[in-house]
């Protein structure tokens, strides 16, 4: 460089007022000149600074030339920030701007610089980075979708959980309308406007549709949010997923029903009388326990050497009325058989018509006696792999519940058996008879029909009894009650009154008709067939006293009297024969005239 031109100085006439560091700047980077705010804020003297190499002050000299051949190639240079060690030993952070000095004739001179201390900016743009850091490391940490939406409902971010939860980038979310990602979009638009009425909301919920089609459940709270002048800017929300939970309620309500299901049955159970009607508590219980499927009740005799069809629910595809024990694995083996619901290499029960779908068989166990099969079919295109392994284990719950429930009723049928039966015949006894006989007269009565009774003795059971034996007369008395069974029709009822005398009890017949009738079944008694020991035993002959309502008598036991004197008379007339009541005794004209109708001699 020429040493001939003139030094480039600054204009210290109104620069020195200034509070911004200014220098001047040869075209060699030395400084020619500062202004007062230099030697202020650098704490050094004009001599310190004129002459001196314009990178040298710089913490990064590279950079700072770097810069000064910038400016000069360009003519100045605008926004550059460079580092200055300070007076306290600091880093302060300058922002440089640089413009070319030109003498008159235009020749260039070098730069004037301007260092505006940015240290203080910098340092509030780094802890705004890092608090802007720190809030989306915030919301990128949580699990739950976070979204922020301006007060047009357009989202304006979003963080990851939002991305996935939705199935699209933050890009394409932000700018869309935010109720576009729900089921129902009306709906997200209500709740963002309960938000901007009352500043916030809670729980709000809502179903969100991800670009696969499946949906989740989410609870939605809300809250507005304000920029610095206080007005709102928009509306902050995070929304949790509650599939789960709901899930779980659901599963809890499941198993709640179920629970009460089974406890009604329970409760019903106990209060039955029969089996029989049991059975259509058991199938409406198992039809809503198992919701698609089907399924069929399978009792073992009392004999325990056939399985007989409870009945079915659910469409149930299986037609088999009656199968051997043995045709069914869950009955072999005492436990839960499957088919269809595990790898298993199960065989099929021989009971079960071929089919693909996975069933199961669970015996009916009680105290360690067998009573029957609840069978199971389950649909696999209406259920889940797990909704098929919760029905496995409440089927086993519903079988022991159904086997105490059976057994218990199978016990109370014994016993009621036992309180009503002849336990050598198997007839109703005199105790039930009894009792047949006052609701049958009462329901002839209110229905103005006839009722017949018939006393029956066979013939010198006694001498019978004393010649072959009291096993003979067992056998004798066994066979004669099979014979009065078969005799019945309809209502009819059969008793043993005691001894060798027998009861019939014939609703809706006269006498005339009843007559006819037991005239032929005395017949058929004379044509029994009775064996001991593979050997014949003589004919025997039953002798027969009938008595009518109202014909007759009109109480039980005015009724069973005119009878027995019938039955008396038909003795003394020789046996084997059919005697009708007469209307000679006091007793039985009362019992006519209380009855309303006229009593009348029947043929003997």
């Amino acid at each position: 460089m020429t040493s001939d031109v003139p030094p480039l100085l600054l204009e210290t006439h109104f620069l020195d007022a200034t509070e911004v560091p200014m220098l001047a700047v040869d075209l060699d980077g030395r400084v020619t000149d500062v202004n007062s705010a230099t030697l202020r804020q650098s704490q050094r003297s004009r001599e310190h600074w004129v002459g001196s190499e314009f990178a040298s002050h710089f913490s990064d000299r590279g950079e700072a030339e770097e810069v000064f051949r910038e400016a000069l190639s360009c003519c100045g240079l605008s926004g550059r920030s460079l580092r200055v060690p300070g007076a306290d030993g600091q880093v302060a952070e300058l922002e440089l701007h640089l413009a070319c000095a030109h003498d008159a004739n235009g020749q260039l001179l070098g730069l004037f610089v301007e260092a505006r201390d940015i240290t203080s900016i910098k340092a509030a743009e780094q802890r705004l980075m890092a608090a802007s850091h720190y809030a989306r490391s915030l919301l990128e940490a949580s699990l739950d979708p976070l979204v922020t939406i301006s007060p047009d409902g357009k989202i304006m971010d979003v963080n990851r959980a939002t991305e996935l939860i939705t199935g699209r980038s933050r890009d394409s979310l932000i700018g869309s309308d935010f109720s576009d990602y729900f089921t129902e979009p009306e709906k997200a638009r209500a709740g963002y406007r309960q938000v901007f009425s009352s500043g916030h909301v809670t729980d709000y919920p809502l179903v969100l549709r991800h670009t696969s089609g499946s949906t989740t459940d989410v609870l939605y709270n809300a809250t507005v949010y304000h920029d610095e002048s206080g007005h709102v800017a928009g509306v902050f929300a995070a929304a949790r997923d509650i599939t789960q939970l709901k899930r779980s309620q659901e599963a809890l309500e499941s198993t709640n029903r179920e629970v009460m299901l089974l406890g009604q049955m329970t409760g019903l159970l106990q209060s039955c009388r029969t089996v029989e009607e049991s059975l259509p508590i058991l199938r409406e219980t198992m039809a809503q326990l198992f919701p698609g499927s089907s399924g069929q009740l399978l009792l073992l005799r009392p004999s325990g050497n056939l399985l007989e069809d409870a009945g079915t629910w659910g469409g149930h595809p299986q037609s088999l009325q009656t199968a051997p024990p043995a045709d069914c694995w869950a009955l072999r083996r005492g436990h839960i058989h499957d088919i269809g619901f595990e790898r298993t290499i199960n065989p099929p029960c021989r009971h079960i018509d071929a089919d693909d779908r996975p069933y199961l068989c669970i015996p009916l166990l009680a105290q360690g006696t067998a009573l029957g099969i609840l069978h199971l079919v389950i649909d696999p295109t209406a259920t889940t792999q797990a909704q098929r392994l919760h029905y496995r284990h409440l089927a086993a719950t519903a079988a022991d519940s159904i086997s105490l429930g059976m057994a218990n009723l199978r016990l109370r049928e014994s016993l009621h058996a036992m309180s009503i039966r002849d336990p050598l015949t198997g007839l109703y006894n005199r105790r039930f008879m009894e009792e047949a006989l006052a609701r049958e007269i009462s329901r002839m009565t209110r229905a103005n029909k006839p009722l017949t009774i018939a006393m029956l003795d066979i013939d010198h059971f006694k001498r019978f009894n004393d010649t072959y034996g009291h096993e003979a007369g067992d056998i004798v008395l066994k066979d004669f009650a099979l014979l009065m069974s078969s005799f019945r029709e309809g209502s009819d009822l059969a008793c043993r009154y005691g001894g060798e005398e027998f009861l019939l009890i014939l609703p809706e017949l006269g006498p005339e008709q009843a007559r006819s009738r037991l005239d032929g079944f005395r017949e058929d008694v004379g044509h029994l067939n009775v064996m001991l020991h593979g050997k014949p035993l003589p004919n025997i002959t039953v002798s027969i006293g009938l008595a009518s309502l109202p014909a007759h008598a009109g109480t039980s036991a005015n009724l069973i009297k005119a009878a027995d004197d019938a039955l008396y008379r038909a003795k003394q007339g020789g046996r084997n024969r059919v005697e009708v009541a007469t209307a000679g005794h006091p007793a039985d004209k009362a019992a006519a005239d209380a009855g309303g109708t006229p009593a009348s001699s029947g043929a003997a």
